[in-house]
């Protein structure tokens, strides 16, 4: 098919309509004042106070009601609920997500260096207070591996197992963490429940102060980078358990590298046992969500609870065959029945680990958001992220407080939870239920299930994260700077740590912001034909630049950290720098004057006559050199002057001695037509006092060449900031014009007379 049957087709899908004005130019200040609206009431800081008095601090029995919906979003999910339609599927999926929660639960403990009994407890009040102050529908709140790895760094640190980096540290070889403190003091759990309730408080009072927004800073790809690079570590931990090693712990930077130096110095020490029972078992997880998931969903609508078929075989065969005494397998041990008392964790290592805690806090809560903003926008509801954060300190808190350690959305239940049918939050009661008779009555029969059976589970349900290296290439495509954020933001979270890596990745997505508003493109523009549109000359072909006219658009506001930069580079695209032209004037005024000087010196033995006749011309030539339409009036300057260099280097000026010359100073310069500097200022957001100081500073500079420049398209706001700067003064309110086409009808009406056929040709009224 040929482009004229393409353009047909085009045209037969879309009759593009065409329209033509007709109307006057308008400066700024014209057209405020033919158009302006009613101007804003400025209110002191005591009535703004009061308005915002009136309008928020208030009590009514609506207000109350409001205020409810908004702390206890259940309330409204449970008056909207359909029972036939919604019950069987949340009890569905709520068996689903319990199944699932057991496993996972004990196992995610073990990857926080608490036994898994506190797991289990973590699944049961979780989800629990979740149900009542959650806006998510269908996330599944509970343990959840990367966060459980977090906690296990101040665990280790401060639960009496002092770790090598310690020793090394002292003896002075390898200086990564300080010394533990208190250590030996409290127990596994103490530690992780008084982390857990320090981040609970960092949730709570993010969620009180309404930040829960300041999780928008953190980008997709950071989150992903980092959940992925923590997904090694959460695989590195498992290997000594699938191995069946007794090897020694490390912390701080590099500990991925020591530990898995440590696991090949022991690799003969394999308990054959415990690495055969694990590769079964992550072969049977494999096989079956490979191949029988969607195959039993078209069932029964769940997936095959594999998992907890592998808990129950696993746990029959250990009791049966006395795996642990037999073949030296770790085993989960005693897991007492019932619920634990609620009690208070200790708070005096708090100084210790507030880091550590805001850390766990972030991250637990992005990855929260992050789920249920996918799982709402998928079924058209919203999510409040403010009440997330508070729910999630609510959840922390309470959790805390019976034994738990920290809470968040899983990526794996919650999808299971999502595809299994799920409608609300009842899945969560549902769930719990189960979990609670679980822990009533068939806690112990747990206790004999090897290790290495939740270390499988847990290694295959890293799959879905490892999953994310294949998007690397495309993420590389599309967009290098995220493709540089994400690695990172991996790199640091692998390599030195998961807290480290955190941190880092922000540094680096800032660092990337602030360079892409102090570089920001610079676009040249051009006129397309016949029409009021002006586009980027490098990127457009049709559009061409006027005559004695430059067009320049900086997309970024103007402030203090790029004003420099914003400077530089209208002088590059201008090929004209003022401070250059002005010194060059100097110079050849002054060769000038010497050269007059002289000739009338050499003829002093001729009459008066002569003698004056020099010194008018010295006179006329000096008024000449001022003349505005010919700024260093190098027009008539001998063909021989090299001038190919000017607005970018300076060049040395070699005076002929031509009548000529002395008669008339030079014309012009290296782009002696530019007369116009337009710049549009429609992506200025804002602009502070250093970017208002250096607009000043560029209109000054070209004013004393002759180049007059005229701003567009300004914002009100950025209006306002260059009346109350006194920018004014600088520049007068008639150069702002309200369009890029108005400045350019008034340059072509203005321009000086080699322009006079160019407005010939062009319309100042244009039809398009």
């Amino acid at each position: 098919m040929n482009s004229n049957d393409q353009n047909g087709n085009f045209e037969k899908k879309r009759l593009r309509p065409r329209y033509v004005t007709d109307r006057s130019t308008y400066t700024q200040p014209e057209f405020d004042s033919d158009f302006a609206g009613v101007p804003a009431t400025k209110h002191t800081f005591k009535e703004q106070a009061g308005m915002f008095a009136r309008e928020n601090v208030y009590c009514s029995w609506r207000r109350l009601g409001s205020l409810l919906m908004t702390v206890l979003p259940f309330l409204g999910i449970m008056r909207r609920y359909r029972v036939r339609e919604y019950l069987l599927n949340d009890i569905m999926a709520g068996i689903t997500v319990a199944i699932m929660q057991i496993p996972q639960g004990m196992g995610y403990a073990m990857l926080a260096a608490v036994p898994p009994v506190y797991g289990l407890y973590v699944s049961f009040f979780g989800p629990l207070v979740y149900f009542f102050f959650g806006t998510s529908r269908h996330v599944s709140i509970g343990t959840f591996a990367v966060v459980s790895l977090m906690l296990a760094g101040s665990v280790d640190r401060l639960s009496g197992v002092e770790t090598v980096a310690s020793q090394v540290n002292n003896t002075g070889i390898f200086t990564a963490t300080e010394p533990s403190v208190g250590s030996g003091k409290y127990s596994a759990i103490e530690v992780a429940s008084s982390v857990t309730l320090l981040a609970a408080l960092f949730q709570l009072g993010m969620g009180v102060l309404r930040l829960g927004s300041l999780s928008s800073y953190l980008s997709d790809q950071l989150v992903v980078g980092f959940i992925t690079g923590a997904s090694i570590h959460v695989f590195t931990s498992q290997v000594k358990r699938v191995l069946g090693l007794d090897i020694q712990s490390f912390s701080g930077l590099f500990k991925i590298v020591y530990t898995y130096i440590e696991i090949f110095k022991h690799i003969a020490e394999t308990n054959i046992a415990s690495l055969v029972i694990s590769l079964i078992c992550i072969v049977l997880l494999v096989l079956s969500k490979q191949f029988l998931d969607d195959k039993f969903k078209k069932l029964v609508r769940t997936p095959v609870p594999m998992e907890l078929l592998l808990v129950i075989s696993g746990t029959s065969l250990s009791y049966v065959f006395n795996f642990g005494a037999k073949y030296d397998l770790e085993i989960v041990g005693e897991i007492p029945t019932g619920l634990p008392p609620p009690s208070l964790p200790p708070i005096d290592i708090w100084v210790t680990v507030v880091s550590d805690a805001f850390a766990i806090a972030i991250v637990a809560f992005t990855i929260n958001l992050s789920l249920g903003k996918i799982f709402a926008k998928k079924h058209n509801y919203e999510i409040n992220s403010n009440q997330e954060m508070f729910a999630l300190g609510i959840v922390n808190a309470v959790t805390s407080c019976f034994s738990g350690f920290i809470s968040s959305a899983s990526l794996s239940r919650s999808l299971v939870q999502e595809g299994a049918g799920c409608k609300t939050q009842i899945t969560s009661l549902v769930s719990c239920s189960i979990l609670l008779f679980v822990l009533l009555f068939l806690g112990p029969l747990f206790e004999y299930l090897p290790n290495c059976v939740l270390a499988a589970i847990i290694v295959v349900a890293l799959k879905g994260m490892f999953m994310q290296y294949k998007q690397l290439p495309k993420l590389f495509r599309h967009s290098k700077t995220d493709f540089g954020i994400w690695v990172v933001t991996w790199a640091s979270t692998v390599f030195l740590d998961v807290t480290y890596g955190l941190g880092i990745g922000v540094g680096f997505s800032l660092l990337t912001i602030i360079w892409r508003t102090n570089h920001p493109q610079v676009a040249v523009m051009g006129r397309l034909e016949d029409t009021n549109i002006y586009k980027d000359i490098s990127i457009y072909q049709p559009v061409f630049e006027l005559p004695c006219i430059k067009i320049v658009r900086f997309e970024a506001s103007l402030y203090f950290a790029n004003a420099e930069y914003f400077r530089n580079m209208l002088y590059a695209v201008s090929e004209v720098t003022p401070t250059k032209l002005k010194r060059l004037r100097l110079r050849v005024e002054e060769k000038l004057k010497k050269k007059k000087d002289s000739e009338c010196t050499n003829g002093s033995q001729h009459s008066i006559e002569s003698h004056n006749s020099c010194s008018s011309r010295v006179s006329a030539s000096s008024d000449e050199s001022l003349e505005p339409q010919d700024p260093l009036g190098l027009s008539n300057y001998d063909s021989s002057v090299d001038l190919s260099g000017l607005g970018h280097d300076y060049v040395d000026i070699e005076v002929t001695e031509t009548s000529a010359d002395i008669e008339k100073p030079p014309a012009s310069v290296t782009d002696a037509d530019l007369k116009f500097m337009i710049i549009d200022c429609s992506m200025f957001s804002y602009v502070d006092i250093t970017g208002v100081q250096t607009l000043a500073q560029i209109i000054k500079e070209y004013d004393e060449v002759d180049i007059k420049v005229i701003l567009v398209s300004c914002r009100h706001n950025v209006r306002a900031m260059l009346q109350q700067s006194g920018f004014y003064k600088t520049l007068s309110a008639d150069r702002l014009f309200l369009t890029v086409h108005d400045a350019v009808l008034f340059a072509v009406q203005s321009t000086s007379k080699h322009l006079l056929e160019y407005e010939k040709t062009s319309s100042i009224v244009v039809h398009f």
